[in-house]
């Protein structure tokens, strides 16, 4: 059967495409290693009229705790969220039987805090913009 396929920018809804290529990348990881499903999570913190005023997110997926994105407003920075954030995600890991954390960031960003969280460097990438450096950081669950 010879199709016609195209290529294509998902700009405005890639809802259905994320899903198909999350589905397919579950579904051979299955079949190759008996992989179970890659788990998205998210973790807010909210104010008294339900405001978002942070969060994090990622994924726990082959025994890995993939912590993707942390953000906490300016106004409540400083105050420990971002640690509270931190560690009920990985409790979440823990609880999955995830063996380890991961988390990426700049140099400009929060590597300090995260050190502090207990993770270390594994790997860094320079050469972005601005001579940054990328910093992809790890954690062992099991030695907290």
């Amino acid at each position: 059967m010879n199709q016609q396929l195209k290529l294509s920018f998902e700009t405005e809804d890639g809802a259905l495409l994320i899903r198909t290529l999350s589905n397919g990348i579950k579904d051979y990881a299955f079949e190759k290693k008996g992989q179970g499903p890659i788990e998205p999570f998210a973790v807010s913190l909210r104010n008294e009229n339900n405001d978002i005023k942070g969060g994090c997110n990622g994924v726990l997926y082959y025994g890995c705790l993939y912590i993707d994105q942390l953000w906490i407003d300016k106004n409540y920075r400083g105050k420990k969220f971002g640690t509270q954030l931190m560690q009920t995600a990985e409790n979440l890991g823990r609880e999955r039987g995830c063996l380890f954390s991961t988390v990426n960031t700049m140099d400009w960003e929060a590597l300090d805090f995260y050190k502090k969280c207990g993770y270390f460097v594994e790997f860094e990438r320079k050469g972005y913009h601005g001579n940054s450096t990328f910093y992809f950081l790890r954690k062992n669950l099991d030695q907290d």
